[in-house]
C-alpha cells in the first residue's frame, strides 16, 4: 500500500511473526488500528476473500492453513521512507468470513487486541508474600518474557512493604486485572506499547505519561495543512474536586482526604478548573484502599483525570503528516487560533490504511484555553 513514500507491512505467525505471504498481502483491503489511553489497543485486517478456480477452490482464501488464524501474533508496521514504526503488536481473537453474492463482495475480517491480552487469559488465586506493588508487577511480567514482553515499570511515590505477620498481598483474577488494580491504587496506568521491533512490546506501569511532543497538526495553513477536519468542544462538567475521610488500616485513625487541585502540568494558559473554580463538581472518597496514603493517591488520580475538559476531534491525512500520531503522548496544534493552538494530550487515535490512503482519526484533550508557548515544534522532539 504505497502512498507518497509510505509502506505498510503485516507480519504474522503463531510464535514469531513473519511477513504475510505475497498472495495474502495482495488481498488486503484495509487495516485499522485503534489506540486509546483507557482501553487495550485493537486492530482489524480486512481481506478480499473471493474464490476462483485457482484460489480458494476448496475453501475461502485465508481460512484453511492461514497464518491469520485465531491466537496468531500479528504486527503492523508503517514505514515512512526508511523509518519503520510498529503500529500494533497483538493477538488474533476473532476471524469472520462474510460470503458475497457478487464478485468482490466476499471478505475475511481478522480482529484482535494488543499483547496485554496474554495477561488477561487465566484467572489466578495466588499469594505474593513480602512483595510490595512494584516487585509484584515485575514478578508477574517475568512470566511473559518469552512472549517478547519487556517490563517498563516505575517505582510508586510511596512504599508500603507488607510484613508477612501483618498481611500477605493476594491476587484473585487475571494478571492484567491484578496489575491494573495495583496501578489504580497508586494513581498509575498500565498498558502495552508496541515495538520497537515487530514481535516485541514494552509493558508500561507507572504514572500517566504527558511528555515528548509529536510533530504539530496544522489547521487551515494552505499547503502546510495536515488536518482534514477538526472541531473543538468543552465539557464544562468534567473538572472535579475530591474530599472525604478514611479509617487508616494501620492506626484506626480517621484521616481527612482533601484534593482541591490537580498535580498535572497545565497544557492551557487558562485551565478551566482554575477559571471556573466555584462551579466544579465535588465528589466524596469512596474507596479507602489499604491505608490513608493509598486513598490519597487514588483521590489525586481522580482529580488529575478529570481536568481535561476541552476536547478536539478530527481526522489527519497520514501521508501529508508523514508520521504516526500516537495516543498517550503530547502533540502541538497550530493554525486554530490562540484559544486552541498549543500542546494537547492525544487521548485516542484510529488509524485506517487502505490502498493509496492513510487516515488518522484523533481525539485530543487538555485542561482549558490558550497556548502556553509562542509556537509548537513542527517535527517531533523528546
Amino acid at each position: 500500500m504505497p502512498a507518497l513514500g509510505m509502506r505498510l507491512t503485516v507480519l504474522t505467525g503463531r510464535t514469531v511473526p513473519v511477513p504475510l505471504p505475497g498472495p495474502l498481502t495482495a488481498r488486503v483491503r484495509a487495516v485499522r488500528v485503534t489506540e486509546s489511553d483507557d482501553h487495550r489497543s485493537l486492530f482489524s485486517l480486512t481481506l478480499d476473500a473471493g474464490r476462483s478456480r485457482t484460489a480458494g477452490a476448496l475453501d475461502p482464501v485465508g481460512l484453511a492453513g492461514s497464518p491469520l488464524a485465531a491466537f496468531a501474533r500479528v504486527a503492523v508496521v508503517v514505514s515512512f521512507g526508511a523509518v519503520p514504526q510498529v503500529l500494533c503488536d497483538g493477538i488474533v481473537t476473532e476471524v469472520r468470513w462474510t460470503p458475497g453474492h457478487r464478485s468482490g463482495e466476499a471478505t475475511l475480517t481478522v480482529t484482535g487486541e494488543d499483547v496485554s491480552y496474554l495477561l488477561d487469559r487465566v484467572e489466578r488465586d495466588v499469594e505474593h508474600p513480602a512483595l510490595d506493588d512494584l516487585p509484584q508487577v515485575l514478578a508477574i511480567l517475568q512470566r511473559y518474557a518469552t512472549d517478547g514482553l519487556v517490563p517498563a515499570a516505575l517505582a510508586p511515590p510511596t512504599a508500603d512493604p507488607p510484613l508477612p505477620i501483618d498481611r500477605i498481598p493476594t491476587q484473585h483474577g487475571t494478571d492484567f486485572e491484578h496489575i491494573s488494580g495495583l496501578a489504580r491504587r497508586n494513581g498509575f496506568v498500565a498498558y502495552a506499547i508496541p515495538g520497537p521491533t515487530p514481535g516485541t512490546s514494552r509493558f508500561y506501569w507507572g504514572p500517566p505519561v504527558r511528555a515528548g511532543v509529536q510533530g504539530a497538526l496544522s489547521v487551515d495553513m494552505g499547503p502546510e495543512t495536515t488536518v482534514s477536519t477538526i472541531s473543538f468542544r468543552t465539557e464544562a462538567w468534567a473538572p472535579t474536586v475530591v474530599s472525604g475521610a478514611v479509617v487508616d488500616r494501620r492506626t484506626d485513625a480517621v484521616v481527612p482526604i482533601v484534593v482541591p487541585v490537580a498535580t498535572r502540568l497545565p497544557l492551557a494558559a487558562v485551565p478551566l478548573w482554575v477559571s471556573a473554580r466555584s462551579d466544579l463538581r465535588e465528589r466524596r472518597v469512596r474507596d479507602a484502599g489499604s491505608d490513608a496514603i493509598a486513598a490519597q493517591a487514588q483521590a489525586q488520580a481522580q482529580v488529575d483525570r478529570s481536568v481535561d475538559a476541552v476536547l478536539a476531534e478530527g481526522e489527519l491525512d497520514g501521508a501529508r503528516y508523514g508520521a504516526v500520531l500516537r495516543a498517550r503522548a503530547l502533540v502541538g496544534v497550530r493554525g486554530a487560533g490562540w484559544s486552541h493552538d498549543g500542546f494537547w494530550y492525544v487521548r485516542r487515535v484510529e488509524h485506517t490504511l487502505e490502498p493509496g490512503s492513510y487516515r488518522q482519526a484523533f481525539t485530543l484533550a487538555r485542561d482549558g484555553y490558550g497556548s502556553t508557548v509562542p509556537a509548537v515544534p513542527v517535527t517531533a522532539v523528546g
